[in-house]
């Protein structure tokens, strides 16, 4: 009886087993150029970010930079966007926070998805 467990408990793996083995399926993106390259390109988007952000805008807007270094993938740095263009124009003006907003905004390039992408003008209706 204690054999036939046995042979049944080999022929299905535990949750952990099939667990680690999707684990160990799953590529490395360490190893992926592209991943180490979109990251390096999360980075430097974070950075340019970061670097609108003079000490009176993180003072009045801390949550801003805070969502900004807590951000994990391009998609939520490009959500950011509004937030930053908000902070910004309370410190140097509407017109300067959209050109630096803008200016980030083309560092996104071929980096989102489709759907992502801003329109390249104003929608008629």
């Amino acid at each position: 009886m204690c054999v036939r467990w046995v042979f049944v408990h080999k022929e299905m793996p535990s949750a952990t087993t099939r667990f680690l083995s999707t684990l160990q399926e799953r590529p490395n993106p360490l190893r992926d150029l592209e991943c180490a390259a979109a990251a390096y390109q999360i980075d430097d988007i974070r950075q340019a970010m970061l670097r609108c952000l003079e000490p009176p805008i993180t003072a009045r807007f801390p949550h801003v930079e805070r969502s900004i270094l807590m951000a994990s993938s391009l998609p939520a740095l490009w959500f950011m966007r509004p937030e930053l263009l908000m902070a910004l124009a309370t410190h140097c003006g509407e017109q300067v926070a959209h050109n630096i907003v803008d200016d980030i905004s083309a560092m996104f390039d071929g980096l989102l998805p489709e759907g992502l992408n801003s329109r390249p003008g104003p929608q008629r209706r």
